[in-house]
């Protein structure tokens, strides 16, 4: 190697290092990813889906103050107590879930908005 492929060569590395620092930096400072924090769908049945099935997916797309998770029954517990599931009253920036238990007085509404991805801004318990 003639002493200008050695200064190239020790300019590449340097180069790559610096590159590599940086990003190790950006990475340290960036808030961690996973896959649950990318919007799992943007059609509403889709995200609810997801939505109703991963307590990871509910305290990623929740923004109700003081929530306790899972804030909606993932579907072992919906199958355990007999709760049916209802999509309602759909924009394309709002809808509403309804979870109730037939022939009961137990109704449980989600109140989800479309920013970015829908998020759960609001629960309203109904039951009696």
């Amino acid at each position: 190697m003639g002493g200008l492929d050695k200064l190239f060569f020790a300019l590449l590395l340097l180069a790559a290092g610096h590159g590599q620092a940086a990003q190790l930096n950006t990475q340290s400072d960036a808030p961690a990813t996973t896959s649950a924090s990318v919007c799992p769908a943007q059609d509403i049945s889709f995200f609810i889906q997801r939505f109703s099935s991963d307590e990871a997916v509910q305290r990623i797309y929740t923004t109700v103050q003081s929530a306790e998770f899972p804030v909606m029954p993932l579907v072992q517990e919906r199958k355990d107590n007999a709760l049916v599931m209802q999509l309602e009253d759909v924009t394309a920036s709002t809808a509403r879930v309804n979870l109730a238990k037939p022939d009961t007085d137990y109704l449980v509404s989600y109140y989800f908005k479309m920013d970015d991805c829908w998020r759960l801004v609001r629960i309203e318990n109904q039951s009696l």
